[in-house]
């Protein structure tokens, strides 16, 4: 296979700064292959034979530098960027090099890694990193890759006169906006905000990854020993699970968008249980909020019906099946004895048109004015609903104004008049319709700058709306989120952390810490549906067979059909989390679907023993079935979310 180059792979992600691409270049070979690395090194950036690590935000803090013009020039200011790669880098272009780290024990090693290979010009120290280095100032400039609420003026004035500084700003990691000042004189300052989306937070808890490799028979027999098997879905082994789940607030499982219907079943068994006997309140799914409100409604005894059917999209079959709908008819069962006390909603931010029309509803009918003046804000938008991605690539293309401004300021309208509206629960989701519409006019416009942009702003979406969720109905709330592996296991011990993508899991693990539980499931073969393109009919399509590199794979030879394997430290041994420790490959099946470039297509390296909290493995799964839209719905009642109006 053909080497790829450092030099290719930044111009692929958007670098073409000559300096930047030849320093990253010239980095000695000794850097790499160097024993001292820092754990945060994980997948290699110029994919060579003998060097398989790196850091995962190098990428992003490369863009960084692109946006910032660097030129060879007297000194630069780094301001926890965490990145020895970077800094050895930018020892190439500067004559020196200021660094602001927070940590003493990183900066010291990161001096020791630089000294090995012969760099003196960098220099770090540790403090607040809101202060910068006053002492060495004025800089030629400054970048900044921790956010603030603001650019400090301490920062800003470490500038020299027309030196240029870039920093993350915003209120929150999902608003977070990527600036540029120029400082123009004593006094003046000017700023530019480029756009927002690729940029990704430092990590606080680091996964423990390993280069160790150890004998498949081994890995298999510890797999074997350390497994819970269990003969069918009903027999599923739930209260050692919930033992070990204990007082999490927050229950991610995986593979929602993983056609299977062993997947969906045992995640829905799992929830009931805990809504049973965790006190569990809010289920959350990787689906649309208008979607999803609609459910909400159907399932707490509240619903009245809309002019539009929920799920009615592409992949409609995801959420519209027969699986989904046992556990919505249980939902509604138990929430008839229990207050209507558990509800049903989406995290994600497609369904931008329902959710437009929902926030103008509810305006009129609490205050006509404001909903005239929303009717105006979205107008902007509206033209394009029925194909936003269109809106997108005009606005990439200038062909049109971005419509970020009007809609953001219709968000800002409802918090203004939140106390007017009274903070019901009908203004609650109008806020988070609101929200749908800001993220989602965000989200089709990165869809073309790039999909780690679109990854994240998606992700952080999902999170924050779970936030809101846990927030809104109090400190004794508990969620259970249905999603994709991808999106529930730790993206810190995956490959996607290398090219600067983020997930709603880690996220959870950063904020809820201990309190937050990630359940992953696997399979071996079998049938799933899904399409073979985006966009494209639904089919129901054999799964090859796990590729030998895989978790999968080690887990089929184990011959134990079906089983839960325990990964947290309380609950494994250690040597089964060390054997698990060595990145492997890990299948990802969701919407789409492609046998016949299965291995390039599906396959991503990740660290299972960091990636999740449990593992539950079936061997052999069959796919979801499907709803159509005319059933034998006319037994139950005349109104149903899944079916609209029924004639009996």
């Amino acid at each position: 296979m053909k080497e790829i180059s450092i030099e290719e792979q930044l111009k692929d992600k958007g670098i073409s700064n000559t300096l930047l691409l030849k320093a990253f270049q010239d980095v000695p070979e000794a850097f790499f292959l160097s024993e001292t690395l820092h754990p945060y090194f994980y997948e290699d950036v110029r994919i060579e034979k003998s060097i398989e690590k790196t850091e995962p935000r190098v990428i992003v803090v490369a863009r960084m530098l692109e946006q910032l013009e660097i030129k060879k020039e007297e000194n630069i200011l780094i301001i926890g960027v965490d990145s020895v790669y970077i800094l050895a880098v930018l020892s190439k272009i500067y004559k020196d090099v200021y660094a602001v780290e927070t940590t003493k024990t990183y900066s010291n090693w990161a001096l020791e890694v630089l000294k090995n290979i012969d760099i003196t010009n960098v220099h770090i120290k540790t403090g607040k990193l809101e202060n910068g280095w006053k002492e060495k100032a004025p800089f030629n400039a400054i970048l900044s890759a921790s956010e603030f609420k603001e650019i400090p003026d301490t920062i800003k004035s470490q500038l020299k006169i027309g030196a240029r500084l870039l920093a993350p700003v915003g209120p929150d990691w999902s608003h977070v906006m990527l600036e540029t000042m120029k400082r123009i004189s004593e006094t003046e300052y000017v700023t530019k905000a480029l756009r927002d989306n690729y940029f990704i937070p430092k990590p606080k808890l680091l996964p423990v990854i390993s280069t160790e490799t150890y004998p498949e028979r081994e890995i298999i027999d510890e797999i074997g020993i350390s497994s819970i098997p269990f003969k069918t879905i009903k027999k599923f082994p739930i209260d050692g699970l919930l033992e070990r789940i204990g007082d999490a607030k927050v229950v991610l499982l995986g593979e929602a968008s993983h056609g299977t219907s062993e997947f969906y079943t045992t995640r829905q068994e799992i929830t009931k249980a805990l809504i049973e006997k965790k006190g569990f309140n809010l289920v959350c799914a990787e689906a649309d909020w208008s979607d999803a409100e609609q459910i909400n409604n159907y399932v707490r005894h509240q619903y009245k019906g809309q002019d539009w059917m929920p799920f009615a999209r592409f992949p409609e079959w995801m959420w519209k099946n027969k699986e989904v709908l046992d556990f919505v008819e249980w939902l509604k069962k138990y929430n008839s004895k229990h207050d209507n006390s558990i509800g049903f909603y989406g995290l994600d931010l497609y369904g931008l048109e329902n959710s437009i029309d929902l926030v103008i509803n509810y305006l009129q009918d609490i205050d006509p004015d404001l909903a005239v003046l929303a009717k105006l804000r979205y107008s902007c938008i509206m033209p394009y609903m029925s194909n936003p991605s269109v809106y997108g690539k005009l606005v990439k293309t200038e062909k049109l104004k971005s419509c970020e401004k009007e809609v953001l300021k219709m968000l800002f309208d409802l918090l203004k008049n939140k106390k007017r509206l009274n903070h019901s629960q009908a203004y609650f989701y109008a806020y988070q319709n609101a929200t749908v519409v800001v993220d989602a006019e965000r989200y089709y416009k990165s869809m073309y700058y790039g999909s780690a942009e679109s990854w994240n702003l998606r992700d952080f979406h999902m999170f924050y709306t779970l936030k809101s969720l846990l927030s809104y109905y109090g400190n004794n709330s508990k969620a259970v989120v249905w999603a994709h592996n991808s999106h529930i296991g730790n993206a810190l011990a995956t490959q996607m952390y290398a090219r600067g993508e983020i997930n709603i899991g880690h996220l959870c693990k950063e904020h809820f810490g201990s309190q937050s539980y990630q359940i992953g499931f696997g399979t071996h073969t079998g049938t799933v549906a899904a399409a073979k393109n985006w966009g494209e009919k639904m089919n129901v399509m054999t799964v090859n067979d796990s590729v030998s590199d895989s978790y999968e794979n080690l887990c089929h030879r184990t011959n134990v059909p079906n089983f839960t394997l325990p990964l947290g430290a309380d609950y494994s041994e250690k040597k089964l989390r060390e054997f698990l420790s060595t990145p492997r490959l890990e299948r990802a099946i969701g919407v789409v679907y492609k046998p016949e470039t299965e291995r390039m297509s599906h396959y991503f390296k990740a660290v299972l023993a960091s990636q999740f909290d449990e593992y539950i493995w079936f061997n052999k799964t069959k796919a979801i079935t499907p709803i159509p839209q005319k059933t034998e719905a006319t037994k139950r009642q005349d109104m149903h979310p899944f079916f609209g109006l029924i004639d009996k």
